[in-house]
């Protein structure tokens, strides 16, 4: 089979990204802040979900989903958020990034809300007791929290959202039409049909006792 990346039809610079779709307003140029204004922190405040994209030092990237009930990212600062750490898989692969290169990128949305808020910055990995304890759920408080330095933050239009319509009720499928997570994360294992099973139930008995 022969490459499917075809070298002369990729492009190398911003000037030939510039040449097909020409140039933004000033107006996209200048929406986003340093600090979080009024509005987002308001954005913050009503998000019950947020994804959060880092980096380690050799330039492996990773994404993962947060979620929580509406405003458990404490707003400390318009310059600081906090995001709790809750029971996950131990990977931890978030925390191993931000301890080498401490770049984010944040993505935070609101069900039923077309538009999304979109912050970069720093993070630090905390043990603060009286940072972590406003993040408390069920009277139990997170052990390690993500410090974020907010160095840039801006609102991001809905048409990705509206294309998807993730918000339409007509757009939802069965949940048994998808892969479950237990084949997600072992079909390249080849594992016998037994143990797919046992991993189904164990994902299946953790979400329900160790949500927090």
């Amino acid at each position: 089979m022969s490459d499917p990346i075809r070298e002369e039809f990729l492009i190398k610079d911003i000037p030939e990204f510039r040449e097909r779709y020409g140039d933004t307003t000033a107006t996209i140029y200048d929406k986003s802040a340093p600090f979080l204004s009024e509005p987002m922190q308001k954005f913050v405040k009503l998000s019950p979900f947020c994804v959060v994209s880092s980096q380690d030092a050799e330039g492996h990237s990773d994404i993962t989903p947060r979620g929580d009930p509406a405003g458990f990212v404490e707003i400390v600062t318009p310059k600081l958020l906090l995001l709790p750490d809750r029971p996950g898989n131990q990977r931890f692969d978030t925390f191993r990034n931000i301890l080498s290169q401490p770049a984010v990128s944040v993505l935070f949305m609101i069900p039923g809300v077309f538009d999304t808020l979109r912050v970069n910055g720093r993070a630090l990995a905390t043990r603060d007791p009286e940072l972590l304890e406003r993040c408390a759920i069920k009277g139990r408080v997170p052990p390690v929290g993500l410090l974020i330095q907010v160095d840039e933050a801006y609102g991001h239009c809905s048409k990705a959202i509206r294309r998807a319509g993730i918000w339409d009720e007509n757009t939802h499928i069965d949940r048994r039409e998808a892969p479950s997570l237990a084949d997600l994360m072992s079909a390249h294992k080849d594992y016998a049909e037994d143990i797919l099973e046992d991993m189904d139930f164990r994902i299946e008995r953790d979400i329900k006792t160790n949500m927090y």
